[in-house]
């Protein structure tokens, strides 16, 4: 719940942040921040803004992001759910185009815009969704499981309040998954641990190569050389950084002050001895 309530301020930094960018162009954020609803299906959506365009107006979704993620958003693109959610948004708003501006959680300054289209079909499906879900929530029951795909329980706007839904949660805290859930975890681990196994001789050798080839350039006095595959060249750059260990030193009452703890997730995976000598290299 705290990282949720620490990423939403994020959020809302960086809508201040677009407002600025865009000027009178962006409504309806903050607490007028509107919410459009299907007429007949359990079906809503709330952007955190609304752009005003020439050429008719779109919503702004902002989302922060890991360092990691962010990383591989901007490589990949965006998730299926991020689409759908702005999807969703454009259907009920009746408008035609959105924007969705992704920020790193580390770095403010790294930033990135994603537009994204409006779909009739991708709306039609998302109600299609909406409307197989429509009698469960209206007793109160839960959906059958894998229904209607995979992940439907994680984005429904209702599970808080599913006992059932909370129920699976409580047991995946205590590894207590489902066997076919165990079973895929257990081959994609086993998998990553022969792609790790692979890898680590090769970064070894890009470290070694990277070393030999800075050596040289150095050794020679060469800032830039031409290459058969390209170039080779030595630059140098400076940066500069914020020391918290000075501070604390020199004004400890400061420093506490402004100390936040930050908590984040990471992946940790151990291996039993003796059950696989792939699974050994992952842990």
């Amino acid at each position: 719940m705290g990282r949720m309530l620490a990423g939403r301020a994020l959020e809302n930094e960086v809508v201040q942040l677009v407002r600025a960018a865009l000027g009178s162009k962006l409504r309806d954020t903050g607490r007028v921040q509107r919410e459009y609803e299907h007429p007949t299906l359990p079906f809503r959506a709330h952007p955190d803004g609304r752009i005003i365009g020439e050429n008719g107006d779109g919503v702004l979704e902002v989302k922060t992001a890991s360092a990691a993620t962010f990383k591989r958003y901007q490589s990949d693109g965006l998730p299926q759910h991020y689409l759908d959610q702005v999807q969703a948004q454009l259907g009920l708003s009746g408008l035609g185009w959105g924007l969705v501006v992704l920020v790193s959680r580390e770095n403010l300054a790294e930033m990135s815009t994603f537009p994204v289209t409006f779909s009739p079909d991708h709306f039609r499906f998302l109600e299609g969704r909406a409307r197989k879900a429509a009698p469960y929530f209206e007793d109160s029951s839960c959906l059958p499981p894998g229904e209607p795909d995979r992940g439907f329980c994680f984005n429904c706007p209702f599970a808080m309040n599913c006992p059932e839904h909370q129920a699976l949660r409580k047991a995946g805290e205590h590894g207590e998954v489902p066997e076919v859930i165990r079973l895929q975890l257990s081959a994609q681990v086993e998998e990553l641990g022969i792609v790790e196994s692979q890898l680590k001789p090769l970064e070894q050798r890009t470290t070694e190569l990277r070393d030999q080839i800075k050596s040289t350039l150095t050794i020679y006095m060469i800032e830039k050389v031409n290459l058969d595959g390209g170039t080779a060249q030595m630059v140098t750059s400076s940066r500069t950084s914020f020391s918290a260990k000075d501070l604390q030193r020199e004004a400890p009452e400061l420093y506490s002050r402004y100390l936040k703890t930050s908590t984040f997730t990471n992946l940790r995976i151990t291996s039993r001895k003796g059950v696989s000598s792939c699974l050994s290299t992952a842990s």
